[in-house]
């Protein structure tokens, strides 16, 4: 909102916990709406309702929704010939012949800030883990199982209208694996090669989206591979780590499209 004041532009604040969509009307008042909210899949679907009537989201309701499904995002990345970490979606607790490699993270395919995402180190705790999900609700009962890759150090690229705006590398604290800031990680502002970046870019593409937060792992055997895309991306971390205004940044790319 700052941002936008700091630049003249009057915008409209709706918080989408509020919100009612009445949905006989297709006469809402909004120019151009971009989608801020924690809960992503409110945000998916109020864009995508928002779309149908003509009115532009950033990000838009398919790619939100494509990106928060960590599966399908994974899956069109592959598609698009996008590195991608290599991971199993498992849909049962019966493992025999599964071919997961250990250490393994076991992570559901929705989900944020390393909730629910666990380390496990052989097929018994694999399947002892999705036991006990599958005590849950449906989407508990279905993970997505992906190598542990070096020492839990990650790399977020931000990227807004097909280029790179921000880097930064993240370690995780002492006595953890993940890497998260919100869960104490360390982040360190870095300058990552062209290559990395093309890779970032041509994730954000693939699913179709304005802007992105790019999560990377670096593989030995594998290069820089590509963990998530956050549709609706965090930046306080990236912010103090790589001193760019990353608002700003989103603001005026906001206002090009608008006037287009």
């Amino acid at each position: 909102m700052n941002e936008f004041k700091a630049l003249g532009v009057e915008v409209r604040l709706v918080n989408i916990n509020d919100m009612s969509l009445n949905l006989n009307d297709y006469e809402e008042g909004f120019g151009i709406v971009l989608i801020r909210a924690l809960s992503h899949s409110k945000a998916g679907l109020v864009a995508r309702i928002l779309n149908m009537r003509g009115i532009t989201t950033i990000n838009n309701g398919m790619a939100i929704e494509n990106s928060w499904n960590k599966a399908i995002a994974l899956s069109i990345l592959a598609r698009s010939k996008v590195p991608v970490v290599p991971t199993k979606l498992v849909l049962s607790t019966n493992l025999q012949g599964d071919g997961i490699n250990y250490p393994a993270i076991v992570k559901p395919v929705h989900g944020s800030w390393g909730r629910l995402v666990s380390l496990v180190g052989s097929s018994d705790e694999l399947s002892l883990l999705l036991k006990h999900r599958a005590l849950g609700d449906s989407y508990s009962r279905v993970a997505m199982v992906q190598p542990f890759i070096g020492d839990g150090t990650d790399y977020r690229v931000f990227v807004i209208g097909g280029e790179v705006v921000a880097s930064m590398m993240r370690k995780p604290s002492n006595g953890d694996w993940r890497s998260n800031v919100s869960r104490g990680g360390a982040a360190h502002g870095v300058r990552l090669g062209d290559d990395v970046y093309e890779i970032a870019v041509k994730a954000t593409e693939a699913l179709g989206l304005d802007y992105a937060g790019v999560d990377l792992l670096y593989s030995p055997g594998g290069g820089y591979l590509v963990n998530e895309v956050n549709a609706i991306p965090e930046f306080k971390g990236l912010m103090g780590a790589s001193g760019v205004n990353i608002p700003r940044k989103i603001v005026e790319y906001v206002l090009s499209v608008a006037r287009r």
